[in-house]
């Protein structure tokens, strides 16, 4: 992980946030200087409580277990759905 990274940890014992709130947090550590971020999906195992502890913000896509490969298309849907909700655009059809 890159010095300094706002760390991102997904875990289902995360806060559980809305495409919107996601857009909104997003906004605001882009506009506090925190361009620099980075998501930690957990392996087969889970996650370490020393990665859970590291960790800026915890978030959970479900009380449900993904596959990693799974976590991976629903942390990149919903970021696209973030970017387009901070610039104005359609994100839901």
């Amino acid at each position: 992980m890159p010095e300094g990274s706002y760390l991102f940890v997904l875990d289902v014992q995360g806060d559980m946030c809305s495409s919107e709130d996601l857009a909104a947090r997003l906004d605001e550590l882009a506009l506090s200087g925190r361009s620099d971020l980075t998501f930690l999906i957990g392996g087969p195992f889970g996650l370490s409580g020393k990665v859970r502890q590291a960790a800026d913000e915890r978030l959970s896509f479900s009380k449900m277990t993904f596959t990693h490969q799974m976590v991976r298309l629903l942390l990149v849907e919903q970021l696209y759905r973030a970017f387009k909700i901070s610039r104005g655009e359609k994100y839901h059809w």
